[in-house]
């Protein structure tokens, strides 16, 4: 879900055009909503499970993983980073567009299809797998944009980070406004979510 911030690269193949449309539709929605999940992660010998939340309100859109926040416009591509650890905004902040649904360039793309879809209480979602250098990435997508699920599986021995969507809570409607100020990004808004979501 939100680990695109990983690794810096670049599209490196043209998709299929029913994989584009959901990689599209992540980055272009302007849904109201919250999605909360508890994911299992690894990087190199650490496993841990952690909450990690997205929040948006129109063009707005704010991650809140364990050591990060990021307040994003959608629309402008300005960003405010928080690093939670350090206690304080990341200085120029980097651009938005990474948090803005799936990120394309968190690995390069060699290739994409589209698999079964999925069902849950945040209704159906459609699945789409994009093979790129150091991954296997997998993200489930509503019809209405927002990512409710996301894999990374490591393509290679020497990529030591993975995740995988354990559980999702997704609230649609309007979110608390006080969260989309940058001045917000010193405390988290999210709670885990109940077992069986």
């Amino acid at each position: 879900m939100l680990s695109g911030l990983l690794l810096g690269s670049s599209l490196g193949a043209q998709l299929p055009p029913n994989v584009q449309a959901v990689l599209d539709r992540s980055r272009s929605t302007r849904a109201n909503y919250s999605v909360v999940v508890t994911a299992e992660v690894s990087w190199d010998e650490n496993r841990w499970t952690e909450t990690q939340a997205e929040y948006q309100q129109g063009p707005l859109h704010r991650v809140e993983v364990a050591r990060t926040r990021i307040l994003a416009n959608c629309d402008t591509g300005r960003a405010y980073v928080y690093d939670v650890r350090a206690g304080h905004l990341v200085a120029p902040p980097p651009s938005g567009t990474g948090a803005c649904g799936v990120d394309i360039n968190a690995d390069q793309v060699m290739s994409g299809r589209l698999l079964e879809p999925v069902t849950g209480s945040y209704g159906r979602a459609d699945v789409i797998e994009l093979t790129g250098v150091n991954f296997i990435r997998r993200y489930a997508v509503t019809g209405d944009g927002i990512i409710v699920a996301t894999a990374y599986v490591p393509r290679r021995p020497d990529v030591h980070f993975s995740m995988r969507t354990v559980t999702v809570a997704v609230t649609r409607g309007r979110q608390n406004p006080e969260m989309f100020d940058p001045r917000s990004l010193d405390r988290a808004f999210a709670s885990a979510p109940s077992p069986g979501d």
